[in-house]
């Protein structure tokens, strides 16, 4: 099942709103783009997220500043819920090396659930900008911290955890998109090939 909230209410505009209920405003009008983008597609306009919220284009500005401002609220939503999800698998009983294949999983299981949502940010932030940095920087850190927590109940140095967790972040992100995009192959042999590669290395098999 999906995490995803959804709203069909019309959000009125004013142009005088309380300080005390400007965030809750912004909320909606952000569940209404959301709803868009998940009815329309990755190539979902502004002016559309404005017509599904019942307000003007101008409005929607109003609360997030710009285009970028309201990429950048979706992307914080998504990292939200994606690391929620991935703090549940990475702090579970597992061992730590099926960790790691059911941290990707959660990962890649996230962008099939919600694969416009996906697809907006991928299409409309680039990868090397704040939107896109975000949701990495957020996930990296919360496997980097488990990561070292497992080096170091194994009597590790912990150092490599934080280059280890973004190096793993940015493959599934780039690999889990791509293959949203152009799904080949089933999706437990995405799992399997990306799991291979983050335990054993580019031979496949682990070390001697």
């Amino acid at each position: 099942m999906s995490y995803r909230p959804r709203t069909r209410s019309v959000v009125r505009s004013s142009h005088h709103v309380e300080p005390g209920y400007r965030q809750v405003r912004r909320q909606e009008l952000l569940l209404a783009a959301l709803d868009a983008i998940r009815r329309v597609g990755p190539d979902a306009s502004m002016d559309a997220m404005a017509a599904e919220a019942g307000i003007t284009k101008p409005i929607l500005y109003r609360y997030f500043g710009d285009r970028e401002g309201l990429i950048a609220a979706v992307a914080d939503r998504f990292a939200d819920a994606l690391v929620t999800r991935l703090e549940a698998v990475l702090d579970g009983p597992s061992a730590a090396g099926d960790r790691t294949r059911l941290a990707i999983d959660s990962y890649v299981g996230f962008i099939e659930e919600d694969p416009a949502l996906y697809g907006f940010l991928t299409h409309h932030a680039p990868v090397s900008g704040p939107a896109v940095q975000t949701v990495v920087d957020r996930v990296a850190a919360t496997l980097a911290r488990r990561l070292g927590e497992d080096l170091r109940a194994a009597g590790t140095d912990s150092a490599p955890a934080e280059a280890w967790a973004y190096g793993i972040v940015g493959m599934v992100h780039l690999a889990g998109a791509h293959w949203a995009a152009n799904p080949t192959i089933p999706r437990h042999r995405l799992i399997e090939y990306l799991t291979a590669l983050t335990r054993f290395g580019l031979e496949g098999r682990p070390p001697a």
